[in-house]
């Protein structure tokens, strides 16, 4: 009955969703297996995926911003802050999976629900705290006790809570590495070990939520205060030494869990009333004579879009409408495109910004680690010593 249960899972209409099982039905049964692995190496990485996503419609799901919609700073504590930034794998990221079986020993970790590649809250806070370690603050630190809690006290009246929260970051694509360990003397490998990993190139999305909730008997606001924005810089160093460094997940002594420096839509949010949102916005707006060619979005209006860079037209096309451009010459529309090509981007983004309407706190963008690190120099300055103390 068994026999039969398995040659019906292993048959062709079950072919996709039973592979793993069927690989290890032809080795018990004597047959060659490894037919089964290259094919399932073909199918079950990318185009399974997307395939997978487009079922589930999960486009909302792994929209860039879903944790940061769902957090409310407004009913935090005061200087509770987010950290958030999109990152670009630079080298493949690899987990261990909790499944058992699986058609090779070393999968990915998956979600539950969607099947897809992710890394669990308490995994980057394990990496991230790791990489504090070696930077030298130990688990005896009293900063690391305030960001990570304190767990290794045996009285219960010193157990803390720590004050960081990671939330997951998921994936849209996989792929495989191959590991070949050489022998040492005859340094060829034999054996290649295949690892199901996220392939270099794919982005993720990282966020961190830092609450401040633990006040003391003998609390002092300036001290406290003066607490919470060392722990900013702190936790900034940390994640460009996890990131750039140390990397996550498995296999990082070799290399792997490594991130490009170039960051995407990078900001720090933070709740407190000492700072305006507009005081943080430095844009350069287009000139008068250049609204003409803009929409009320800041893009570009569909008449000027062409072949050229950045999707302008080219000279060319433009001489070419130039009757359909009464108000507008060609020296004009190259001015316009030079501020296009420098500014539009951050334009787009300050009227996104301005038009929400639910309350904003300051925001600080950064785009690159070095510049995470100098905006949390930059707040701890600012609301440790006010410009009116300053002057």
């Amino acid at each position: 009955m068994i026999y039969d249960w398995c040659s019906y899972a292993c048959s062709e209409q079950n072919f996709e969703n039973n592979l793993h099982l069927m690989y290890y039905y032809y080795a018990a049964t004597g047959k060659d297996p490894e037919d089964i692995r290259a094919d399932w190496q073909k199918r079950n990485l990318k185009a399974n995926m997307k395939q997978e996503l487009e079922s589930w419609q999960l486009d909302a799901f792994l929209k860039d911003n879903i944790f940061e919609n769902n957090i409310n700073l407004s009913v935090l504590p005061e200087n509770s802050f987010l950290i958030q930034f999109k990152f670009i794998l630079k080298k493949p990221y690899i987990s261990i999976d909790e499944q058992d079986f699986y058609i090779i020993d070393n999968p990915i970790r998956k979600d539950k629900v969607f099947n897809l590649p992710y890394i669990a809250p308490s995994s980057w806070k394990g990496s991230l705290r790791s990489a504090l370690f070696y930077l030298g603050y130990n688990s005896e630190n009293e900063m690391i006790q305030n960001i990570f809690g304190n767990k290794n006290t045996e009285n219960e009246e010193l157990l803390t809570k720590g004050r960081v929260h990671l939330f997951p970051t998921f994936f849209k694509e996989k792929g495989l590495e191959i590991i070949n360990p050489h022998n040492r003397k005859k340094r060829v490998g034999t054996v290649p070990i295949l690892f199901e990993c996220v392939p270099a190139g794919e982005s993720g999305t990282f966020t961190l939520l830092y609450v401040p909730y633990n006040l003391f008997p003998d609390f002092n606001e300036n001290n406290f205060k003066k607490q919470i924005f060392e722990d900013l810089l702190l936790l900034s160093e940390g994640l460009k030494s996890m990131f750039l460094t140390y990397g996550f997940g498995a296999k990082t002594s070799s290399g792997f869990g490594i991130v490009e420096d170039k960051l995407i839509d990078g900001k720090i949010t933070l709740k407190t009333k000492n700072i305006t949102v507009s005081a943080q916005v430095e844009v350069k707006p287009p000139e008068n004579i250049f609204e003409k060619y803009l929409n009320d979005d800041g893009k570009v209006k569909e008449i000027f879009r062409g072949s050229g860079e950045d999707g302008l037209l080219s000279n060319k096309e433009y001489n070419c409408k130039a009757s359909q451009f009464r108000e507008s010459s060609l020296s004009e529309f190259k001015k316009f495109r030079t501020w296009y090509k420098c500014h539009a981007s951050d334009w787009q983004k300050y009227l996104q910004y301005k038009e929400k309407t639910s309350p904003e706190w300051p925001t600080w963008p950064f785009n690159t680690f070095d510049e995470l690190i100098d905006v949390a120099k930059d707040i701890s300055q600012e609301l440790l010593n006010p410009k009116e103390e300053r002057q």
